[in-house]
């Protein structure tokens, strides 16, 4: 679930076939933490509550096309081979005031479901995701989702994945106009999925620390650089050095007063040293 993104890559039939085929071992995975498909949840929930909310939601905006978006194709480009492939998960928080440790156990543990759920691997895996629907969170639900993952990504990009903050407060705009938000959703919600090309945007952005961008850039680099088109390449090389640099001189800041400060050390010490040897001198005349 990567709204707003250009990176759609269609799956070889076999990928297809295999994530089919790996119903029963992704349910034994999400039954532990309680996850649904979003087909279950459309068959089994009245189309009022919060999760089938969800679904109707990607069905009706990120898997269409949208005259404000300022591309082709649906807002979401994985959205509908998703949907078809019924990898899209969702789970429900009930929480109305969330813990921060608590919320960081249970991030951390849906991200490991994640990685367990197939399909893992190959082509098909771009187009998996697990929604964390957060309906209780009232007026505060904005605030409290943005926290939680920025509280958390760090961790996400670190394993090659990306943790998206979705709620009708949501600013971020999009990537060819800056008047369309793709990231508003009906109910407060975190959106877990594999790390793609188009994401380059997200991962140096500016109102991050240089430290925060350059350990976003290398996992970038890292998992995606030898499939990366060029122009993407040079960008992520080019602002992964920027981040360094700035980390340097900011080093160089901190150190500078300290260095500055070793050349009248040095003379007090050597004055020191010529005193103690002229009153040394002096007794021994």
């Amino acid at each position: 679930m990567s709204p707003d993104n250009d990176s759609f890559q269609l799956p070889d039939p076999d990928a297809a076939m295999m994530a089919g085929r790996s119903h029963v071992e992704s349910a034994g995975a999400a039954a532990r933490g309680q996850l649904l498909r979003a087909s279950d949840v459309e068959r089994n929930q009245p189309a009022s509550a919060p999760l089938p909310t969800i679904v109707s939601w990607v069905r009706e905006f990120l898997a269409q096309p949208h005259p404000e978006l300022g591309r082709t194709g649906p807002v979401c480009p994985f959205t509908p081979l998703a949907l078809g492939l019924d990898t899209i998960w969702l789970t429900e928080v009930a929480d109305a005031e969330p813990d921060p440790e608590r919320m960081a156990e249970l991030i951390a543990h849906y991200r490991g479901l994640f990685l367990e759920i197939e399909p893992r691997s190959g082509a098909a895996a771009v187009n998996k995701s697990i929604l964390i629907v957060f309906p209780n969170l009232g007026v505060d639900g904005a605030s409290v989702v943005d926290r939680i993952q920025a509280e958390n990504k760090g961790g996400f990009v670190e394993l090659g994945l990306m943790l998206g903050e979705f709620h009708a407060h949501n600013s971020s705009p999009g990537l060819r106009n800056p008047d369309f938000f793709p990231l508003r959703s009906p109910v407060p919600m975190l959106a877990i999925r594999h790390m793609v090309e188009s994401d380059l945007p997200f991962l140096r952005r500016e109102i991050d620390a240089p430290e925060t961008r350059a350990a976003y850039l290398r996992s970038y680099l890292r998992r995606l650089g030898p499939n990366l088109r060029r122009n993407n390449f040079e960008q992520a090389i080019e602002a992964l050095v920027e981040a360094e640099l700035q980390l340097r001189l900011a080093a160089i800041a901190v150190e500078a007063p300290r260095l500055s400060a070793l050349p009248r050390t040095v003379a007090r010490a050597g004055g020191a040293r010529t005193a103690r040897a002229a009153a040394g001198s002096a007794l021994d005349d």
